[in-house]
């Protein structure tokens, strides 16, 4: 017999195993890919990685991962929540508007990602588009650069950028990529 509640920490170890086992009705994902739906994205690389969500900073425009829990403030889950929007530069694909700073995407420059205001532009939407494709690791969802088709949104230390499987950049490192790459769409923390 058990009595109280479980942390947060064991909580997120028991869903990234049950995710981890395929449960879950066959879906690895508790959100939808639905324009206009409210999302969070999830880090599926064990050990280091299943409590983390991909988030904006609030210090800058740098798109990271870091834990986010019941506990954590409303600004963190609310930097860690994303509207999905038809693509932008394609609307087969989707882009990722951040819900606490409307009309801000999720884009990559220079292949890292950020947090940026829609200028309109071309560029801008292809770098803010992004394929949704079965999990690289076999788990949820992966999400192509629509504008570099090798490239993958991934995090590699705690930041995020668009990456290939192998290249010379260290974020193109080869171990973890599928992992990496790989993302469980999460009901909003905000």
């Amino acid at each position: 017999m058990t009595s109280g509640y479980p942390s947060d920490a064991t909580e997120n170890a028991v869903q990234a195993n049950i995710t981890a086992a395929g449960y879950n009705g066959g879906s690895t994902s508790t959100a939808t890919l639905t324009p206009g739906s409210r999302i969070s994205l999830q880090a599926t690389t064990a050990p280091c990685c299943t409590s983390h969500y991909l988030r904006h900073n609030d210090a800058d425009t740098k798109v990271v991962i870091s834990s986010i829990n019941s506990s954590s403030s409303a600004t963190d889950k609310a930097d860690a929540t994303w509207i999905v929007r038809a693509g932008l530069a394609n609307t087969s694909c989707l882009s990722f508007e951040s819900t606490d700073k409307p009309g801000q995407f999720l884009r990559h420059s220079n292949y890292q990602l950020y947090l940026n205001t829609d200028n309109g532009g071309s560029s801008f939407a292809k770098d803010a588009t992004f394929c949704p494709t079965a999990g690289n690791s076999g788990v949820g969802t992966s999400f192509q650069s629509v504008n570099f088709p090798t490239k993958y949104l991934r995090h590699y230390n705690y930041t995020a950028y668009i990456a290939g499987n192998g290249g010379s950049n260290a974020w193109d490192a080869t171990k973890s990529w599928a992992q990496d790459t790989s993302w469980l769409t999460a009901a909003p923390w905000s």
